[in-house]
């Protein structure tokens, strides 16, 4: 079981985004079908890549490893304020709560150029965003309907800037490529649509299967809801 918990954290975290909450909102028009992501990371000198296909829906989405079908695929459910880890090479799930929202506003209004290319088919423009150690460039398209994306905290990281993932959940754009790259101007970060389908999606698809056992999370694993500091001990 270990290995399926590491694994996830795999997908999530070096999968890679760190920024909070998924919500799909309401001004804009929500985007609704199957977007596939290819993202190439390095974390403390490693790298590695990975290509996810997202489930989206409203204020819910699944993703699932591409090329390794017995990976877990992560749903999220901001409704139920719930997450779930479903195996289903042993018809098993973990269910576990949400964190807490990200602020609703960016701490800086990241920079929109005037340069724009097509992406996938659909027009783009740059945004760009300084940050302490990384500096982030965001392609987005305004003709796909709105697309914010989940935080590492979910199990599923996407786009690392905390600021970038705010504006994004804020306006009516669609993410269609975002780089990192550190002070000395190497790549850190590369997260790049492949394919973006538009389709009416099952409500069954964000949710456990059913005669799927439900497991128990273990304690000190992701976020278990649980307090697990030190009691004080009683004078």
């Amino acid at each position: 079981m270990k290995t399926v918990i590491e694994r996830c954290v795999i997908l999530g975290l070096v999968c890679c985004m760190n920024f909070s909450m998924i919500a799909f909102a309401q001004k804009t028009a929500n985007f609704e079908g199957v977007v596939v992501f290819k993202k190439k990371g390095e974390t403390h000198g490693i790298v590695d890549s990975v290509t996810m296909r997202l489930y989206i829906k409203g204020d819910k989405f699944m993703a699932e490893d591409v090329k390794d079908a017995n990976q877990p695929r992560i749903i999220v459910d901001s409704k139920k304020k719930a997450i779930f880890m479903v195996t289903d090479r042993s018809r098993e799930y973990m269910q576990m709560p949400m964190p807490p929202a990200t602020p609703v506003t960016p701490a800086k209004a990241p920079v929109k150029t005037t340069d724009k290319q097509t992406i996938a088919g659909h027009d783009c423009e740059r945004w760009t965003d300084k940050g302490i150690e990384l500096d982030s460039e965001l392609w987005a398209s305004s003709d796909l309907g709105k697309l914010s994306l989940p935080s590492g905290q979910m199990g599923v990281n996407l786009i690392s800037s905390n600021n970038m993932a705010t504006f994004l959940k804020n306006s009516g754009l669609f993410p269609m490529l975002f780089i990192e790259r550190n002070k000395a101007g190497r790549e850190m970060t590369r997260l790049e649509v492949v394919s973006v389908e538009r389709k009416n999606l099952a409500e069954q698809v964000f949710e456990p299967p059913q005669g799927y056992n439900k497991m128990a999370m273990p304690t000190g694993t992701l976020n278990d809801g649980q307090d697990n500091t030190p009691k004080k001990k009683k004078k």
